[in-house]
């Protein structure tokens, strides 16, 4: 995908600038899922890149308004995905878990509770460091087409 949805998408005839401006912004996703660093900002964001992609309605109207049927779109993303183009690696889902134990400590008001969570994160902080790059991109395959 990458390289080839890349100038697919651009090469493609693209009626006016809000068009172009979707284009780019579909792109830019397409992007982000392309990253293979497995830091917590990276994975992050190639998590949401995902999330976005596989089940969003906002996906869908971003597709439309840039001219396309988001099902093709979402077809070449499966594609790739099978293809292993696109990888996800234990990490990016480690980190995915971990940021949202820290989104649920943060809105905690129980000081028990939160301490408890504390713990949570710091072991889970500490389990990531010890994954080796395990390549796990088969379970994306159910993106919603």
């Amino acid at each position: 995908m990458g390289t080839n949805i890349a100038s697919d998408l651009i090469n493609e005839n693209h009626q006016n600038n809000e068009q172009k401006l979707w284009r780019h912004v579909i792109l830019n996703a397409m992007e982000d899922v392309r990253i293979n660093n497995t830091d917590r900002k990276s994975a992050l964001t190639k998590i949401d890149a995902h999330d976005w992609i596989s089940d969003s309605e906002d996906f869908d109207q971003i597709c439309w308004w840039a001219g396309w049927d988001p099902e093709e779109i979402k077809l070449r993303y499966k594609k790739a995905l099978k293809n292993f183009e696109i990888t996800f690696h234990l990490k990016h889902i480690k980190w995915k878990e971990y940021n949202e134990l820290y989104h649920r400590h943060r809105k905690e008001k129980n000081k028990e509770q939160r301490a408890v969570l504390r713990i949570a994160m710091l072991r889970a902080r500490g389990n990531i460091s010890k994954i080796k790059s395990e390549l796990i991109s088969n379970i994306f395959l159910s993106v919603k087409v």
